[in-house]
Parts: C-alpha cells; structure tokens; sequence
C-alpha cells in the first residue's frame, strides 16, 4: 500500500533529555509549558493531575502544546479513564500534530484508547487530513474493564520504527504491545496534545499527569511513576518491598457494605492513599463496643502488598461480590478468613495497624439517600480521600449507575476537590438526588481566612420555608466542604424546584456573616 508522507521537519539532537515535562505542579496550563485549545474544559484538580470538567452536552474537547523532538525520541505520560472506554468515551493522545487544533484535519501520529469492537487494546495511528490508519493495534484485554489506568511509553527510532509499550495498574515494567516501521522523516516543531470524546455522564472522568518528551528511552530503564490507580498486586519472588509502617490515615476505609442482600456477604474497601507501599500482613479490620476495639480481625498471615493510590476490597466470600456486582480488577479482591460482624441498622468500622488505630468510620443505615427505598446491597462510598470519614456528608450511597457499589474500584461518588478563593461556594446549581452518580448531593464549598467558624447552614423553598438544617453550629476548619442529599427535615426527598442556601459564619470574635446561594433540586423526567 502506498503510504503518505507526512512532510515534517524535526532540528536532529543527541541527546536523551526532556524537551517537554510537565507534572501541572504550578496548578495552571497557561504557562511553562503554555497550551492551547479548550482552556475551559479542564483544570489543575488537588491531586495536582490535569482532569477534564463537566459539560452538559455530549461532545469533545482539546488541549495541545508546542514541542520540537530529536530524531530519535519517546514520549511517556499516565492517564485514568474513570469508565469503560468506547466509541462514544474516548482519548486520543496526539503524540505528532501539524496543527494546535486537534479538532480539525491534520497530519500527525496518535494513541488511543476506546473502540467499536471489543478487542479493547491500546492502539497507535497514523493521521493525514481526515483520514486515520491504525499502525499498531495492542494486545487484547489490556484495556478492558469498567475504568483504565496505565503509563504509556511510545518511542520512535532514527529508521523509522515506532515501539508502543504501557504499564497497567500494580505493574513493575512495561509492556511492549507492538511495532512498526514508518517512512523515517526529518524533524520540525509541531502540537503535542490530548482529544477528549465523552457522553455527558463522563466529560469529567478525563485524567493526565507526568508527561515527559525526549530521547529515546529503554523501557527496561524507565523510570517508575507508582502504580496508578484501581489496583493492588503481590510482586513477583524478585521484587519484594521493604516492610513500611503504615500511619495514622495513609491506608483509609473507603466504602463499606454492611447489608448485603438475602445471605450474601459483607465487604469493606480500604484504599492506600500514600506514595508508599503496604505490607497488610499487621492489619486489621475491628469494631468498637464500649469504646474499646472489639472482635478484631487479621486481614492476612501471610504478605499480601497493596501500591500506592489502589484499592482492595476485603471479603469472606469474594465470589458472592463477583456474583453481585462488577469487579474489573479481581487481584483488587482479597479473600479474608473473617471480618467483624456488621449491624445492618449502624455500628463502627476501625482499621488497626499493629497496635494503633489509622481509621475509623461510623455508619448508619440512614446516610443512605432519601431516594433509597431498599438499602439491602447498597454500600456506602467515600467521597473525598483527603477529608475525615467521619466527617458529615462524606460517605453517601453508592450510585445505581454503578450497580450500588463499586468494590476494587474508582467510587462512583468520589469528587475532586475545587479550589476556590470565595467564603461560600456550589460546585453546582444543580443537583438530583437520583442515584445516578452525577450531582446527587449539593456540594457546599467553604474557605475560611482563621479557624475556628462557628457555621449554621440551611435549606429554604421559594416561599421561604425552611426545608433541611443541613448543619446547625457546626465548628469549620479553614477549607471544606458541607452536603445536601435533597431530604428535608423528616428524611424524605424534598419536592422538585429553587431552593435558598442560607450560611451563617460566627467568627471567635463574635462576627457574624451571611451568604445566600440559589440552587435547583432536579429531576429526570
């Protein structure tokens, strides 16, 4: 077949330097390196990754910036996808681009990820205007599942010939999943940049961090970056890690299922929030009872590790939770030989490393949603890594769309916090308490300038008519968040319509301040 030239001229260099890393370590993409394109469709999240935001409508967005390579040269970057890729929710990372709009017919190489079939592999492509000719097509299932987090390396060598490798989850190395050899060019400056295509319900669930250009690289030599996230592996007999005390809250608990249905099983999700990796061989799952620990259970005798920013879901009967819900990484599943006995109506949930408790939640049946009817088999999420668990509002029901839980996995109800400069914020004007996952609370954003606020929030209708004391003398820190479930005082869902938030902040000096914020309790129809 006759190839097409892509007519681009690279300055030839000899050196195995970045000519482009960006970690988004000065939390903006306006400067050093500066990008282009749809400046508004993406932010700096707390996690310092660069993360698409919502949208309305379906549609795709863009961000590119400009680069010049060696000749020889590799690029290398990590992405999380927080759903399954397909042809309607896809990345496309343009490694090579003759033009700053990625929008728009151009000539230039790319990576993807999400397709029509069901191969699920990551692949590379050529581009020349509108037309694009898979090069390289990866290995099968590498892909797959209801979320994707992997490191990508692509090197392009003198003669032509283009390597794509990638590192999924708790993987120690790469892995090659094919090659090619293309018409060998000359170098020039041209577009690096990622093309987002989404359905509404995933036009935030777009996520890019260290990203490095230059020379050519060994994969064999690549530097580590972590594991990503969603995972947790034992390591191979060549590879063990050094044993790490676990402190107060770098492994949390994450989601917990205390009323399964009919005679199924319980499960409690724990997630390693640190950069380091976890030995869970000296830690237990307990519970209180006269405010003491009580029945204390042993995950594990033996060395079980879990990586930084992973996931494992702790259960006595791991084939019932594969039976009842989706579990896309099953090595995320830990069969434990017991685990304290749960109160379906409210108790307590405590992790112990050694001798010292790291964390703790308190649950009820009544966080759930007002919208749930049936709590059976509904777990309960954590919102929010970086706020306590015990904190009001941060733990709320797993989303139907999820199928009510999410074991071994990204929650369904985790939201990036939103820096912000003003006292009193809404992540949104709208939010539907329907159980989909999507602005089912209203998230109230707080910043104060001392510690210490005395604060009093509620909910009133168009008639004024308080609906919901969403918190009543409640002391704040300096920066936080409160919630609404959409229930008003009597625990049932509040009706459809325009509701007043009233904030009231009382300073140690007796400074009183007020805020008012319109919002909209919605509803599908």
């Amino acid at each position: 077949m006759k190839k097409c030239l892509l007519l681009f001229t690279f300055f030839y260099c000899n050196f195995a330097i970045a000519q482009l890393k960006e970690g988004f370590n000065d939390g903006n993409v306006t400067s050093a390196p500066a990008w282009t394109g749809d400046l508004t469709g993406f932010q700096v999240n707390s996690s310092g990754r660069l993360q698409s935001v919502k949208s309305d409508t379906a549609g795709s967005k863009y961000l590119s910036t400009a680069v010049s390579l060696p000749a020889e040269c590799s690029w290398e970057f990590s992405l999380e996808l927080g759903f399954s890729a397909t042809s309607s929710n896809f990345v496309r990372i343009y490694l090579v681009s003759d033009q700053a709009n990625l929008q728009s017919p151009l000539n230039g190489y790319f990576v993807r990820i999400g397709e029509n079939g069901t191969k699920d592999s990551y692949e590379l492509y050529r581009q020349s205007g509108k037309t694009a000719e898979l090069i390289i097509e990866g290995l099968a299932g590498r892909a797959a599942g209801s979320s994707v987090h992997t490191r990508i390396l692509v090197n392009r060598k003198a003669d032509g010939t283009w390597q794509l490798y990638s590192k999924n989850r708790a993987e120690l190395a790469f892995t090659l999943e094919g090659e090619t050899k293309e018409e060998a060019t000359q170098a020039s400056s041209y577009w690096f940049g990622f093309q987002c295509v989404y359905t509404k319900s995933h036009a935030a669930q777009f996520y890019f961090d260290d990203i490095e250009i230059g020379g050519l690289k060994d994969p064999d030599l690549a530097p580590g970056h972590g594991a990503p996230a969603d995972s947790s592996a034992t390591p191979g007999n060549d590879e063990t890690p050094a044993a790490t005390a676990i402190g107060k809250e770098e492994i949390i608990i994450n989601e917990l299922l205390f009323n399964p249905r009919g005679s199924g099983a319980d499960f409690v999700e724990i997630y390693n929030r640190s950069q380091k990796i976890f030995n869970l061989k000296g830690l237990s799952v307990a519970t209180m009872k006269r405010d003491s620990l009580s029945s204390l259970k042993r995950i594990s005798g033996v060395d079980v590790y879990l990586y930084p920013e992973s996931y494992m879901a702790l259960s006595t009967d791991v084939a019932n939770i594969k039976s009842e819900y989706d579990t896309p990484d099953e090595d995320a599943l830990l069969q434990v030989q017991a685990l304290p006995a749960f109160s379906n109506d409210k108790g307590v949930v405590v992790l112990v490393a050694d001798s010292t408790v790291i964390d703790r939640f308190d649950y009820s049946e009544s966080m759930h949603t007002p919208l749930i009817k049936e709590a059976d088999g509904v777990s309960l999420e954590r919102s929010s890594f970086d706020r306590p668990a015990n904190e009001p509002g941060n733990f709320c029901s797993a989303a139907g769309s999820a199928g009510y839980a999410t074991p071994g996995y990204r929650n369904s109800q985790l939201r990036e916090a939103v820096p912000t400069t003003e006292a009193i914020t809404l992540a949104s004007k709208t939010f539907s308490p329907d159980g989909d996952g999507f602005e089912d609370q209203l998230v109230i954003h707080y910043t104060n300038t001392e510690p210490g606020i005395l604060a009093n929030v509620a909910a009133y209708n168009r008639n004024g008519t308080l609906t919901r004391n969403i918190c009543r003398n409640v002391t704040l820190g300096t920066a936080g968040e409160l919630t609404w479930d959409g229930a008003d005082e009597n625990g049932r869902k509040a009706p459809v319509g325009v509701y007043i938030i009233f904030v009231e902040l009382t300073g140690l000096n007796g400074k009183t301040t007020r805020y008012r914020k319109a919002c909209v309790l919605a509803a599908r129809f």
